[in-house]
């Protein structure tokens, strides 16, 4: 069975059509997880309107607003498939998608089945990126496709094995990265396929469109602290094939050209004592 995991934050205009997606897919063994995160707008109504009692849906909703990386976590855990996919309330998959994958996975017995993604921006433009069909194994798990649509985790079935090991990232922001690089690192192989189905709505009132400098900087400082540390313990030579030192120096020295002031770090206070303690860690290692 496949999991699809929906995480629905102020969607009410577009979760129906990512309910939608998930239900009518042609491969018919499924599941669907809703984790509804505490929405001040009509989100769980138009929830409860789409999935039409559809047996196969079991909707979970937060008690407070706890983010998509949390809700994610809470919604993957909450499953019971084989293959797990995420699906962003706002965003929407093809009718074959999950056959397609799934398909693959079973042919292959890869761990991690990637299609494409369609990226639709507001102005009704378009791109689509896809990998081909292929398989990689060894280094090229995490290699070959570095710096692309790659560490994208939604356009992914990933087997549950991965998941336990490699549980998301509870983050607010760049959470998906530290997840998928070690979950590619470990899977047994990587397939891909010529199959564009996943569609992402870029919306430019996102979180990552409406970052702060500082904001970016910290937490993708976590999210390199959290790759670091994962090759420091599984293979220390790994980390000279991808570009992770360059880019770690260069974020601490941007955070420190930024001048963080109280009120700056006072919403990501967390992050920000655990990105320092991280640093007198290795200041003092």
């Amino acid at each position: 069975m496949v999991s699809i995991v929906i995480t629905a934050y102020n969607v009410e205009k577009y979760i129906a059509q990512a309910i939608h997606s998930a239900l009518q897919q042609t491969h018919k063994d499924l599941e669907c997880v809703i984790v509804e995160d505490c929405s001040t707008d009509n989100t769980l109504a138009e929830i409860k309107r789409a999935i039409l009692n559809d047996e196969r849906v079991h909707i979970l909703e937060n008690r407070e607003n706890i983010g998509a990386g949390a809700s994610r976590r809470k919604g993957i855990e909450a499953t019971k498939g084989d293959y797990i996919l995420l699906l962003d309330g706002d965003d929407w998959i093809e009718p074959d998608f999950i056959e397609v994958l799934y398909k693959k996975a079973i042919e292959s017995g890869a761990e991690i089945v990637s299609g494409g993604i369609k990226v639709i921006r507001e102005d009704g433009s378009w791109e689509a990126t896809s990998y081909g069909n292929c398989i990689t194994e060894g280094t090229e798990k995490v290699t070959k496709f570095w710096g692309e649509k790659v560490v994208f985790m939604n356009n992914k079935l990933i087997s549950r094995k991965l998941h336990e090991l490699i549980p998301y990232c509870e983050r607010r922001f760049i959470e998906d990265t530290p997840t998928i690089i070690p979950q590619l690192y470990l899977a047994n192989k990587v397939a891909y396929v010529d199959n564009t189905g996943y569609n992402y709505r870029m919306q430019e009132g996102s979180l990552t469109h409406n970052a702060s400098p500082f904001k970016y900087a910290l937490f993708r400082a976590l999210c390199v602290e959290d790759i670091v540390r994962f090759f420091e313990k599984y293979d220390k030579e790994f980390i000279k094939l991808i570009p992770l030192g360059l880019s770690y120096e260069q974020l601490i020295i941007k955070i420190r050209e930024l001048r963080p002031t109280k009120e700056m770090i006072e919403p990501y206070k967390d992050e920000w004592i655990e990105f320092t303690t991280a640093m007198i860690k290795r200041l003092t290692s």
